[in-house]
């Protein structure tokens, strides 16, 4: 009996961080007017390519998680429709959004004996219907981390915007 409860309740500390910071406020496919009636202090605005974006500290949805403070929540919407979920952290001296994906999405192996704070790099992986790609890099001021999680359902309607950014960035040349 006292192994049971011990497995219980390790479970329930360790799935304590995911049940802390569900920043998925709403489905895939959804419209923006749905995130806005959730979170009334999104900040909306229409793209150059065709989407709009719709702004949220994660403070706003993840009030519990002091871990993730700092980090932008952008949800992009095309044809009206919720397509991708981007988390953006820049120039923390941290892994946070690196050890949140591996606890949400699951873990993946670094190359052995780099630390996690040195680590650049990227990882995609599926969970279900979502499809999630972890980055992290080297910008000006430091290191930033992004976090995007999208849906096989929606595969269409995001590849379309991305072939109109990628239009405009050549050019761009």
């Amino acid at each position: 009996m006292k192994k049971i409860l011990f497995i219980l309740f390790t479970f329930i500390l360790s799935s304590q961080p995911l049940i802390a910071c569900d920043f998925k406020i709403i489905n895939f496919g959804d419209s923006k007017d749905k995130l806005v009636s959730i979170s009334p202090g999104a900040l909306v605005f229409e793209n150059q390519f065709g989407g709009e974006n719709a702004i949220i500290p994660i403070t706003d949805i993840c009030k519990n998680d002091k871990n993730l403070e700092g980090t932008k929540l952008d949800y992009l919407f095309m044809n009206k429709k919720l397509v991708l979920i981007t988390l953006l952290r820049g120039n923390m001296d941290d892994a946070a959004l690196l050890d949140f994906a591996m606890l949400k999405y699951g873990s993946f192996k670094l190359p052995i004996g780099t630390e996690k704070n040195s680590w650049r790099g990227s990882y995609a992986w599926e969970v279900g219907n979502d499809i999630i790609n972890y980055v992290r890099t080297d910008i000006p001021q430091g290191s930033a981390e992004l976090l995007e999680v999208s849906s096989k359902l929606y595969s269409t309607d995001l590849n379309e915007y991305l072939e109109k950014v990628g239009k405009w960035f050549d050019s761009q040349e």
